[in-house]
């Protein structure tokens, strides 16, 4: 019995495939060594799901886009324009988990986030940052 392999690949970077473009199941490749990306479309036909790997880089992934320009629920990167910060697409924008750390023996990290740890080893002193006051408060 023979099996059908479905794969489609480009090495455009930021070519996204668009969902409605391909059948259920098929698998999509970005080759491209500054974006690569694994994908597939989800149940909806019209969703599609980035499998990996992990975007690394100074500004969001897919910007500006090749190709179908949405995100995917769950796609994360990790930003290094600050302190490499983790974050994960909700649907409906990037969104940071708060468990964030840092640490330096020469002032605070630039572009903090709400909730971010850092830790002063000239200080020596542990700090969060709050953005309601856009200040660093010790712990």
């Amino acid at each position: 019995m023979t099996v059908q392999v479905l794969s489609r690949r480009s090495s455009v970077l930021r070519d996204r495939p668009n969902p409605t473009l391909f059948g259920d199941g098929e698998l999509i490749v970005n080759l491209n060594v500054a974006e690569p990306g694994l994908f597939f479309r989800d149940s909806t036909g019209s969703g599609l799901v980035k499998a990996g790997p992990i975007f690394i880089g100074t500004s969001a992934p897919n910007s500006p886009p090749a190709g179908f320009s949405s995100y995917s629920t769950g796609e994360s990167w990790l930003d290094k324009s600050s302190t490499f910060i983790f974050k994960i697409y909700d649907g409906t924008g990037w969104q940071t988990p708060k468990a964030v750390a840092s640490t330096s023996t020469s002032g605070f990290p630039s572009n903090p986030t709400d909730g971010q740890l850092h830790y002063d080893k000239s200080a020596p002193g542990l700090y969060i940052y709050n953005s309601t006051t856009a200040s660093w408060v010790a712990v």
